[in-house]
């Protein structure tokens, strides 16, 4: 008797565990249509943001700040993998947004953010130790960009 409630709780213990990782993942989402099949980084302004956010548009944005050398090597590894992808990208600099309700969010530079439908699903945290990688391996920046969006290639 001791044993078959002990598996019927483990089952159920498991199971809910099962559950419980499969919700809580991440789904997987696509862009919108315009930014695939182009390998272009292109400068906004913090008012195309909002306007972008506004739109409940589903995109991507590079956050760097012109003269940091990490920022430049960032920009570097996310060239390669635009350009391998086919993703556009915009780009905006810390500096535009930091006195903003996103530089309550983005605290430090360089940051990657990822929007579907106008909402920030997630971003790269500089100073976060899992991020690391990211920043600096182009295999291991699409590993964490894929967790979120789908490319079509």
């Amino acid at each position: 008797m001791k044993k078959i409630s002990f598996l019927i709780l483990f089952i159920i213990s498991l199971s809910i565990i099962i559950t419980l990782s499969i919700t809580t993942r991440p789904k997987t989402f696509y862009l919108d249509e315009n930014y695939y099949s182009s390998d272009t980084i292109k400068e906004i302004s913090i008012s195309e943001l909002d306007t972008l956010i506004e739109n409940k548009k589903s995109f991507v944005v590079f956050v760097y700040q012109p003269m940091c050398l990490t920022s430049n090597d960032f920009a570097q590894v996310l060239n390669e993998f635009s350009n391998e992808e086919k993703i556009a990208i915009y780009k905006i600099a810390y500096s535009n947004i930091k006195d903003t309700e996103l530089g309550t969010k983005v605290k430090y530079y360089p940051s990657f953010l990822i929007y579907n439908k106008g909402k920030l699903i997630s971003y790269l945290k500089s100073n976060k130790d899992e991020d690391t990688l990211c920043y600096t391996s182009k295999e291991e920046f699409k590993k964490w960009f894929t967790k979120y969006v789908k490319l079509k290639s």
